[in-house]
Parts: structure tokens; sequence; C-alpha cells
């Protein structure tokens, strides 16, 4: 259902509002808080028994939902800007750190036998805690050096964030088989058969 392109979980979660600047109208990959947890499973933020523990909630999902398109929105409006050098908006700035303070406190280091790993503690317990890994992820992109290789994708309509690790960093679009045909197929008629 969700096509990962972004390169990394904050800007594929910016994505799930597709078509964000067709003419016909953006389309809502989470129209449900169902969906917002389908997309943590195919990005294997959570597992298995995490998201079992997720759609467990009965209070609060709709509110969570609406509180992840917030956060959604907020993040491409920081990224965009940051793709453009603009300055990202203190307001949505402060909505972003909201998030991230509630993620914080829920980041652990637990053993893994001799070793030490992150982990989510009461990941699953509340509707809005599935919003604490895309929170965390793109607050540890904004402050990283790699926020300097985000791009859009060069389609209009599209607009797709995407994270170019390309060798020469020159990717264009958010996929060459999808975007990338359909630019090159209308410049290509444009010079040929327009009037």
């Amino acid at each position: 259902m969700f096509q990962l392109l972004g390169g990394h979980l904050a800007l594929d979660f910016v994505n799930t509002l597709d078509n964000r600047y067709s003419i016909e109208g953006a389309t809502d990959l989470l129209a449900s808080y169902d969906d917002l947890i389908f997309f943590l499973l195919e990005a294997n933020v959570v597992s298995a028994s995490q998201a079992r523990g997720l759609r467990r909630q009965h209070s609060r999902k709709d509110e969570a939902l609406e509180e992840g398109r917030s956060l959604r929105e907020a993040l491409c409006r920081i990224f965009t800007a940051t793709v453009h050098s603009k300055n990202a908006a203190l307001s949505d700035l402060r909505l972003a750190n909201e998030f991230v303070g509630q993620s914080l406190s829920h980041r652990v280091i637990e053993a893994e036998g001799r070793e030490f790993v992150w982990r989510w503690s009461g990941l699953g317990e509340t509707a809005n805690s599935a919003l604490w890994p895309i929170a965390y992820a793109a607050a540890e992109l904004l402050v990283s050096p790699a926020r300097e290789l985000v791009r859009e994708c060069q389609n209009g309509e599209c607009r797709w964030l995407f994270l170019d690790a390309s060798k020469n960093h020159s990717r264009r679009w958010c996929d060459m088989k999808v975007c990338g045909n359909r630019t090159k197929s209308r410049r290509y008629y444009e010079r040929h058969f327009s009037a």
C-alpha cells in the first residue's frame, strides 16, 4: 500500500499525503488509525506485537490520527523549507518539539546479551505512542548532516521528499520509473507535438 521511496522514516511519513500538489487534489493514505499502524509495520518501525498493542487501543484513536496528520504537515513544511534554503516556521518547530519531547521520555537503553540497544518503553500502551518513532526519527534527521541531502521530487505535482543517497547527489525524482518517466514523456511531447 505504501511506497517507501523517501529513504527515511520521517520523509516516508510526510509522503503519506499523496499528490499533495496535484490539481485533482491530494489523497490521504492515512485514512484511518489502522492505516497509521500499517505504515509503521511496512516501514519496519514496530513489531507485530507492538502493532497489536496499538490496534487494541480503544480511546483516542481518532485524536491520535489527527495529531499524526498535524505532525506530518508540520514536518512537510519544515523539510520543504530546508530543501528551499528557507527558515522553518517557529509554529511548526514548536509542534514538532512537542512530539519529540513525548518520544524522548520513552526512549530507553536495554541490554541484549552483552550489547545495548535503543528500545521504546510503552510503545503500544497509548494510541499516540505510534507517533513517537516518527517524531524521534524526524528530529534525528533535522539535526544531522544528512538533512542537506533531503530533496524534493522534480515532478511538480508529486514533489515527494526523499533522502538523496545517490553517488553524486543528483537524484531528481522520488522514483525514476514513475515521476522520472512521466516528466521525460511530457517534455518530449511538448517539444515534438505542441503548437
